[in-house]
């Protein structure tokens, strides 16, 4: 009786079992189709691009082209002085920063570079006058410079890896003027002057490119026009009279910078779970 009433349960479990298995291998089958992927229009949609976002270092080096605007002494307000040559000879710089891409296309940056002892040399004339004869002057110095900006960046459109972008930074330069001689030519009089450091307004223009070679490294190939303001050595002496002027200003000075770099992105993408519709 109990063996009857077993066997009767038992086989009311194995049909509902085998009922519901066919159920979903029915229900399955609509939805699937082995050979063409799944029906009805239901589809795995592609993974979603990687963010870009995240914060980056980078380090760069470069070559500074450099222009002077004009020069000043005290002597160009009571005579008529004409200046035949001013010049600041390139120079290496170097370069660090951290930054922060905000969108694909929008970057953000801080850098800070030294802008290696370069070499200035300028040459005036003034006309003869009541109490003294015509004569030029020849001017050198070192001048080296810091300079911090702060940068925003477009980064245009990726091909390929290759990012072409144009940018603008604004921030500060300290140029320092440092052991300025002036040599009269006719009177061979030999002027010294003190060293100076001063800090200007700066601000800078960027078009380059940036190369992927990884998904956290770039290649970064760049040109720069950048505006450091004006500078001015200490007061220049005569070493044989004691007599003195205020110094020498170099005016306007700015440069066409070349720049090479690499740029690291700490952060990567997370993966990312999404459903199937």
């Amino acid at each position: 009786m109990n063996t009857h009433r077993g066997s009767t349960a038992f086989g009311a479990a194995l049909g509902s079992v085998l009922l519901l298995a066919l159920g979903v291998d029915a229900k399955a089958a609509d939805i699937y189709d082995y050979d063409s992927g799944l029906k009805g229009g239901y589809e795995v949609p592609p993974p979603p691009p990687p963010s870009d976002r995240g914060i980056y270092i980078k380090g760069y080096i470069g070559q500074s082209n450099t222009d002077v605007g004009s020069i000043y002494t005290d002597g160009f307000a009571t005579n008529d002085f004409t200046v035949h040559h001013k010049d600041i000879k390139s120079s290496p710089l170097y370069g660090i920063g951290i930054g922060w891409r905000a969108r694909h296309w929008l970057r953000f940056d801080g850098t800070f570079e030294y802008r290696g002892d370069a070499a200035f040399f300028a040459h005036d004339s003034y006309p003869a006058g009541a109490t003294f004869p015509a004569g030029t002057n020849e001017y050198t110095a070192d001048v080296k410079s810091w300079l911090g900006l702060a940068n925003v960046y477009w980064d245009i459109y990726n091909w390929c890896g290759i990012t072409p972008y144009v940018g603008a930074g604004i921030g500060w330069a300290t140029i320092s003027v440092e052991g300025l001689k002036d040599i009269n030519n006719v009177t061979s009089a030999s002027w010294y002057g003190a060293d100076k450091t001063q800090t200007n307004f700066a601000w800078a223009l960027y078009a380059g490119a940036s190369i992927d070679v990884s998904p956290q490294v770039a290649l970064d190939l760049s040109y720069r026009y950048a505006d450091l303001g004006s500078a001015k050595s200490g007061v220049v002496t005569n070493a044989v009279t004691g007599d003195s002027y205020s110094g020498v200003q170099i005016k306007d000075i700015t440069s066409n910078d070349f720049l090479f770099g690499v740029r690291y992105k700490f952060d990567s993408p997370a993966p990312v779970a999404y459903a199937v519709k």
